[in-house]
């Protein structure tokens, strides 16, 4: 099974032209509608398709040349560069990849990607949360005890992880939290939905928020470990 997941925001999907043309753009070239080293089609026919002036799709293609999507050659035309080359971890390319279809491999490197910082910040925030940080994360278990659909789940789960991120105080890790948040909505949209019981995951976040509230870094730590190790499992269900 192939899994489809519900487009999310990106920075450039917003109502503006120029966010549009983007957006348009960028899952275009992350969704395999122009392959890795084709050039794109002629300025007067993607104008036409898009229906904006040589200006904005102009703009558009610089934005996506900075992101590494796509390579202008001067009385060349601009070439799709090999996925390779790509800046993964843009929040906006991450969003592309989710709205076009994210498959079973992607998901995992997903997963893989949460495994291997997510522990570690439970545990920096244990030992270096503000009170009012704390309180955050605290808000957004409480939003997941009494959500009532899905998405409502999904929206209090994503709040209670970039919480944590943005509680270790790491100046380092903190723009990762809009980046992680993209992995997770996806992420959680599908384990979510395999669950069954959408909330089976609400007593493995309280113990993860009774660890940091402690001050327990090792006890955040295996607790955060433990509970990605449950969403794997809920992940290789969803995809079989």
């Amino acid at each position: 099974m192939n899994p489809r997941i519900a487009p999310q925001a990106g920075t450039y999907s917003g109502r503006n032209l120029h966010g549009k043309v983007v957006n348009e753009m960028g899952k275009r070239v992350v969704g395999g509608g122009y392959a890795a080293g084709a050039l794109l089609p002629n300025e007067d026919l993607l104008c036409q398709e898009l229906q904006v002036s040589r200006t904005a799709l102009r703009e558009a293609i610089k934005v996506l040349a900075a992101k590494g999507l796509l390579e202008p050659r001067p009385r060349i035309g601009t070439r799709v560069r090999a996925r390779d080359q790509w800046n993964l971890l843009d929040p906006d390319i991450l969003a592309w990849r989710c709205a076009t279809g994210a498959d079973a491999e992607f998901l995992r490197h997903l997963m893989e990607l949460r495994e291997i910082i997510e522990p570690a910040a439970a545990a920096l925030a244990a030992s270096s949360r503000s009170a009012e940080q704390l309180a955050l994360i605290a808000s957004a278990l409480q939003a997941m005890r009494t959500a009532k659909a899905i998405g409502q789940w999904v929206q209090a789960d994503l709040d209670f992880h970039t919480a944590i991120l943005r509680a270790t105080n790491n100046p380092l890790l903190m723009p990762l939290a809009a980046i992680i948040g993209s992995a997770l909505e996806s992420l959680l949209g599908v384990t979510a939905r395999s669950a069954g019981d959408f909330k089976r995951g609400l007593p493995d976040h309280q113990k993860v928020f009774e660890a940091i509230e402690s001050g327990d870094a090792q006890g955040a730590l295996h607790r955060m470990a433990g509970m990605l190790s449950d969403t794997r499992t809920l992940m290789k269900q969803a995809i079989l």
